[in-house]
C-alpha cells in the first residue's frame, strides 16, 4: 500500500520569519537611506526599461513583473518607513502603502492578518539528497524584511528538512550578498549534490561598477544542507539600459532561469534562461528586437560560467520564446525543452547540447493549444495578448522536462509535460481582467474613461496534462494525457494545468500538476499526481488538501495576474532513497498563500 507523507513546509506570512530579529517584540528599527536610494534606483531601472518592452513580449516576461508592481508603491512608503519606527508602526506603513487604497480605519494590526500585501509564498522548487531537503520558494514578506540588515534586497525563502520531508523549518529569506544594489528577485530553481552541498538559483538585478544597471540569473551555494547560503555569484548578466550618445539605449531583462547537475560531473552546473533582447545588436536578429533560449556552463561547481549558449532565438514582436528547462541524463548528455511562439502557433521544442558546447537542432515535440481565455488588452494605441485561466490568473509555464537516469532498461528516455487545452473548448461570451469586459468580435473601441478594453477570442479552453517520450531526445511519440478524468462531452470543463515531472532511481515517473475536476464550476483548485513504470499508463491519486479558490490580486507587491507559475517535482539525486517529492502553493484560511510539502512513494 502506497505510504504518503503529508508535510507543511512553512507558514510564512507578513514580514518574513518567526525567527527574525525584527519580528520580535516591537524593535526600533531603522534601514540605512543609503540603501533604501539604492533599491529606489534598482526599480526605477527595472520599470523604465520594462516600459519599452513590446506589448507581446510584455505579456511573455515573469520575474519582473513583481518589481515593477512593487515600484509602484514604494514611493509612497519609503519616506515612512526611512524613519525609526517599531515593527508595529512599519506594519502599519506597509499596509497603507497600496496605491489602490486609501486609509479609512486604523489598520495597525492589519498585517497580523493581512490581505494587503507580504504574505505570498508561492513558486516553489525543491531539492532533495538523501534525507537532506531544500524547498525554495517566492516571498514577498523577504522585500521589506531585507531593507534592515546590511546588504542587497530579497524576494526569496527557503525551508530545510533533515527527515527526509517530513517537518521543515523555515530559515527567512535567502542572502542577497552585500552590495546594496543587488536585488534578488525569485523564480528558484534548487539542486543539490550531497546532503551539504545544496545550490540556489534565481534572477538577479544590480548595478556594475559603471552603475549600469544589469540583469542576471544568479547562483548561491550553501555547504551545510541548506541552513546558511554563500554570497550569490553571478553566472550570466547583461545590462537592462544605458546611456549611448546622449540617448537611453535599451538592453536585456533575462527571464524564467532553470538549472541541472551532470551526475556524472556534479561539478558541472547547466543554467537556462530567456533573454529578452531589445538592444538592437544581436548578430542573429540585427537591430531587431528578439528573444532568445541560451544557456550557460559552470564546470568548477557554480564558481564561473561560460558564455552563453543560444539555443533558440526568434527576430520580432510577434513572435518569441519561453520557459526552458535543462535536465542532464546520467552520461551527461544535457537535454532542453521549451516553448515557442509563433504567429500561428505554439510549440513545444527540445534539443541537446552537444560535447563540443554547441545545441543541435531543436525538433517539435508537439503542437500546444494554449488554455483559458486569451485576451487582447488594449490601451490607446496598442494591444497586447494574455492568456488567464478561470479566476482571472496567467497559466504561463505549464512545462517541465525530466530524464531517466535509473541505469535500467528506460535510462536516457526524456520525458517532457505540459498543459494542453486541446481536448475541450466551449464558447466564453464575456471576458474579463484588468479593464472593461466585452462581448467578442467588438472590435478595437476606445471608450473616453477607460484606460483599457478588454477583447476576448470568444472561447475558454480546458486544459489537461500531456506528455511525450522519446528515447534518443530526437524522435518523441505521441503525446499521452496523464490525467485520468476526461472532459465532459456537454457542457463546461475542468483545468489541470502546471504539471512537474521527475524520475526515481527505479526508473518509476511521477508528474504533479493542480487539478479542478471535482468542482463542477472550474474553480476550486486541488492537487493531483500520477505515477508510470512506462510512461505510457499513468495511475493518478489526489494529494490530501482542502480544495481551494485561485485567490490573487492581495499582495500590493505581486503581480496581478500571478498566482504562481510552476512547482517542482524532484527525487534524491543521490539515488540512495526511492520515491518523489514537490512543495507546491495551497491557499491556507481560504486567501493565504503557504507553501506545503507532499511526499510519496
Amino acid at each position: 500500500m502506497r505510504v504518503r507523507f503529508w508535510n507543511s513546509v512553512l507558514i510564512l506570512c507578513l514580514l518574513g520569519t518567526a525567527s527574525s530579529p525584527i519580528l520580535r517584540g516591537q524593535v526600533v528599527v531603522k534601514p540605512d537611506p543609503a540603501k533604501l536610494q539604492a533599491f529606489q534606483a534598482s526599480l526605477d531601472d527595472i520599470t523604465t526599461a520594462y516600459g519599452k518592452l513590446p506589448k507581446n513580449h510584455l505579456a511573455l516576461l515573469d520575474g519582473h513583473t513583481h518589481a515593477v508592481q512593487l515600484a509602484k508603491a514604494f514611493p509612497k512608503v519609503a519616506p515612512t518607513i526611512s524613519k525609526s519606527m517599531s515593527v508595529r508602526e512599519f506594519k502599519m506603513a506597509v499596509a497603507e502603502a497600496d496605491p489602490n487604497l486609501a486609509t479609512v480605519n486604523d489598520r495597525s494590526h492589519d498585517l497580523d492578518f493581512s490581505a494587503y500585501a507580504l504574505y505570498t509564498q508561492s513558486e516553489t522548487s525543491t531539492a532533495r539528497c538523501g534525507n537532506q531537503v531544500v524547498v525554495g520558494f517566492n516571498d514577498s514578506g523577504s522585500e521589506f524584511e531585507t531593507l534592515f540588515f546590511n546588504g542587497g534586497q530579497s524576494f526569496s525563502g527557503a525551508a530545510v528538512s533533515n527527515d527526509g520531508g517530513r517537518t521543515f523549518q523555515d530559515i527567512g529569506f535567502i542572502n542577497p550578498g552585500p552590495n546594496f544594489t543587488n536585488f534578488v528577485i525569485g523564480d528558484p530553481v534548487l539542486m543539490c549534490t550531497d546532503s551539504s552541498t545544496f545550490y540556489f538559483v534565481q534572477l538577479i538585478t544590480f548595478r556594475d561598477s559603471s552603475s549600469i544597471p544589469q540583469s542576471g540569473v544568479a547562483i548561491s551555494t550553501s555547504t551545510d544542507g541548506g541552513n546558511t547560503w554563500g554570497d550569490p555569484v553571478v553566472a550570466v548578466n547583461k545590462f537592462v539600459s544605458k546611456l549611448a550618445g546622449g540617448f537611453l539605449q535599451l538592453g536585456h531583462f533575462l527571464d524564467k532561469n532553470w538549472a541541472a547537475i551532470d551526475p556524472s560531473n556534479p561539478s558541472r552546473i547547466y543554467i537556462s534562461y530567456t533573454d529578452f533582447d531589445d538592444s538592437g545588436q544581436s548578430p542573429g536578429c540585427g537591430n531587431v528586437v528578439r528573444t532568445a533560449i541560451e544557456v550557460v556552463v559552470s564546470n568548477d561547481g557554480g564558481q564561473t560560467f561560460s558564455t552563453p549558449i543560444i539555443v533558440d532565438e526568434q527576430c520580432g514582436d510577434n513572435v518569441g520564446v519561453q520557459a526552458s528547462h535543462v535536465a542532464v541524463n546520467s552520461h551527461g548528455v544535457a537535454y532542453m525543452a521549451w516553448e515557442r511562439f509563433t504567429p500561428t502557433a505554439v510549440e513545444m521544442r527540445a534539443t541537446h547540447l552537444n560535447s563540443n558546447g554547441t545545441a543541435a537542432p531543436s525538433v517539435r515535440v508537439d503542437q500546444k493549444v494554449l488554455g483559458g481565455d486569451t485576451f487582447a488588452v488594449c490601451g490607446p494605441f496598442t494591444c497586447s495578448v494574455e492568456t488567464d485561466l478561470q479566476g482571472e490568473f496567467r497559466d504561463l509555464v505549464g512545462l517541465d522536462l525530466a530524464v531517466d537516469r535509473s541505469g535500467g532498461p528506460d535510462d536516457g528516455t526524456v520525458y517532457v509535460t505540459w498543459d494542453d487545452g486541446r481536448n475541450k473548448s466551449v464558447p466564453d461570451l464575456l471576458g474579463f481582467d484588468a479593464g472593461l469586459g466585452i462581448p467578442p468580435n467588438t472590435g478595437q473601441l476606445l471608450v473616453p474613461g477607460f484606460t483599457a478594453l478588454i477583447l476576448t477570442a470568444g472561447n475558454y479552453a480546458y486544459t489537461d496534462v500531456l506528455v511525450s517520450k522519446s528515447r534518443d531526445g530526437v524522435h518523441f511519440g505521441p503525446s499521452i494525457q496523464v490525467n485520468s478524468d476526461r472532459q465532459p462531452k456537454i457542457g463546461g470543463g475542468h483545468d489541470h494545468f502546471q504539471p512537474a515531472v521527475a524520475t526515481d532511481p527505479t526508473g518509476t515517473v511521477a508528474i504533479c500538476w493542480y487539478d479542478r475536476r471535482n468542482d463542477p464550476q472550474n474553480l476550486q483548485v486541488e492537487r493531483f499526481c500520477a505515477e508510470s513504470k512506462n510512461g505510457s499508463e499513468w495511475n493518478n491519486f489526489r494529494v490530501p488538501i482542502s480544495p481551494f479558490a485561485p485567490i490573487h490580486r492581495l499582495d500590493f507587491a505581486i503581480a496581478i495576474n500571478y498566482m504562481g507559475d510552476y512547482d517542482g517535482l524532484t527525487s534524491d539525486f543521490t539515488g540512495k532513497s526511492t520515491g518523489f517529492i514537490g512543495a507546491f502553493e495551497w491557499m491556507s484560511s481560504g486567501m493565504n498563500p503557504d507553501v506545503k510539502a507532499f511526499k510519496f512513494d
